[in-house]
């Protein structure tokens, strides 16, 4: 069973809580939650995941390619040299741009949901074909607006979601040449696991997926909007298909998209019908990855099996999985916190909400730790745990922590101070300090080794003197921060 969590959140719970929903969170935040009970902090984060508002699109959303190959061949290279820089240059904005969307949306669990799917139905730009940022910018605005929904619509939507269409071949899938890339990926991937379809399941569902298009270029399929998906009728196969040991009805005269879409829905509701508890099991053993522990116990599948038969009972509704996840004593747990490895996104994220560092400099860190938003390694995401943390991203990141805190003036490091209750108290300052970057509440040695850092050999009492000399406070938090990014208890969480 997974008992709810009965206390009321004390700052170590509400950190905890903070920490595991949140890329970034500041002490203000943190006090906030304090005294909450877990049901009205995590309904809190839930319901704001869905009313924040959308966040502005950059400014080239709906802005096309040219048709390169209509033009004079002369002029054809430079386009594509275009196109391909447009490519790379737009995407990497968009990293940038969700970077920071990440840093500002302290109150929800959107931006881990949102990244949580991404991980799940990887899609990535850099390919043989240009994937324009445009469409991963539709992919991520579908996983945010479907973070916490429904995900059978999750489903039936990604299914001809324009990014996802060029990444796993589909805009190429015609009914004389049927691509089984995402179909495989369906259920390997997406819904079942592997063991649970046979091969003609694979070349039956490829079939269901065939004649989806979506355009990039300006001067071509003038009569559909760009980006958007659309049926070509002439490349679907509209004959039955024998799916799962269910038939998905053909037909001969009314071959529209209406039909083709009836059938992805058909062939979804037959993969949620016929592998139902397969499919939940699957799906909620992976938000317990994510949000508990990367490697569950075998007493955790009973946990498990629980969360998947509310996600079952709840018509595969997301938001009430989530919910029952991070209200559980288990979750609040102990033995649950500190047993995380920090993503890239939660470490770059989580210190550079604090100070002032550049978005192309947090994006190349983030990429050099092994965390490429946009662009994950392989069609199964980032493999994480413990390869966050190897004998070359782990060095890298303790030194560009320091960089990151170096790089800020003593006036700056004096105004960070400012959020901490009584900061002129050197050991309430310093236990205040630790338990917003620590996952764990810091021992009376570790208080005690990080206010030697602060003081550098001073007494107690000359602290508040030091705090008024803006150039000395400010080298003196420097110099903590950098002592504590080098532990390994900064990366955990």
């Amino acid at each position: 069973m997974l008992s709810p969590f009965a206390r009321t959140l004390s700052a170590a719970d509400a950190i905890h809580l903070l920490r595991r929903a949140t890329h970034a969170t500041s002490w203000a935040v943190i006090k906030s939650f304090v005294g909450k009970n877990s049901d009205s902090a995590v309904d809190m984060l839930l319901a704001n995941a869905s009313t924040n508002p959308k966040p502005t699109a950059p400014t080239w959303v709906n802005s096309g390619f040219k048709t390169w190959w209509k033009l004079p061949t002369a002029d054809q290279q430079k386009v594509v040299d275009e196109v391909y820089k447009r490519v790379y240059d737009e995407n990497y904005e968009l990293k940038r741009w969700w970077i920071e969307e990440m840093a500002k949306d302290t109150l929800s669990v959107r931006e881990k949901m949102t990244l949580f799917w991404h991980g799940h139905f990887t899609t990535k730009f850099a390919i043989d074909d240009p994937m324009h940022a445009a469409l991963m910018y539709r992919q991520n605005i579908l996983f945010r607006n479907l973070c916490l929904g429904n995900f059978r619509e999750l489903l039936e939507k990604i299914a001809i979601d324009g990014a996802m269409l060029f990444f796993l071949n589909g805009k190429d899938s015609t009914k004389t040449a049927p691509n089984e890339n995402f179909s495989r990926e369906l259920l390997e991937l997406y819904t079942t696991g592997i063991g649970h379809y046979t091969e003609d399941d694979v070349k039956e569902g490829a079939k269901v997926f065939t004649g989806w298009k979506v355009n990039i270029f300006t001067e071509e399929w003038k009569q559909y909007p760009l980006f958007q998906p659309f049926l070509n009728s002439e490349e679907h196969d509209f004959n039955s298909k024998i799916y799962l040991g269910q038939t998905i009805p053909g037909t001969s005269n009314n071959k529209t998209e209406v039909i083709a879409l009836q059938e992805i829905k058909t062939l979804i509701g037959i993969i949620l019908t016929r592998k139902a508890e397969v499919v939940s099991e699957f799906i909620c053993e992976k938000l317990f990855r994510y949000f508990v522990y990367s490697k569950p116990e075998d007493e955790d599948a009973t946990l498990i099996k629980t969360l998947a038969k509310t996600f079952r009972d709840n018509n595969w509704e997301i938001k009430p999985v989530v919910s029952q996840l991070l209200k559980s004593d288990l979750f609040f747990s102990e033995a649950v916190r500190g047993v995380q490895i920090k993503t890239p996104a939660e470490t770059i994220v989580g210190i550079t909400k604090h100070f002032d560092v550049k978005g192309d400099w947090k994006e190349w860190v983030m990429l050099t730790m092994g965390q490429e938003l946009l662009n994950p390694p392989n069609v199964a995401g980032w493999p994480g745990y413990r390869k966050w943390a190897d004998t070359r991203t782990f060095p890298f990141a303790v030194q560009q922590m320091g960089y990151f805190v170096w790089n800020q003036t003593n006036p700056q490091m004096i105004a960070w101070a400012g959020q901490f209750d009584e900061k002129e108290n050197s050991d309430k300052l310093i236990e205040q300090i630790l338990m917003l970057f620590f996952a764990k509440s810091p021992t009376a040695a570790q208080k005690e080794k990080y206010k030697k850092e602060l003081l550098g050999g001073s007494p107690d009492y000359e602290w508040p003197n030091m705090l008024k000399n803006t150039e000395v406070g400010g080298f003196r938090l420097k110099l903590l921060m950098i002592s504590l990014v080098k532990s390994p208890d900064f990366h955990l969480c």
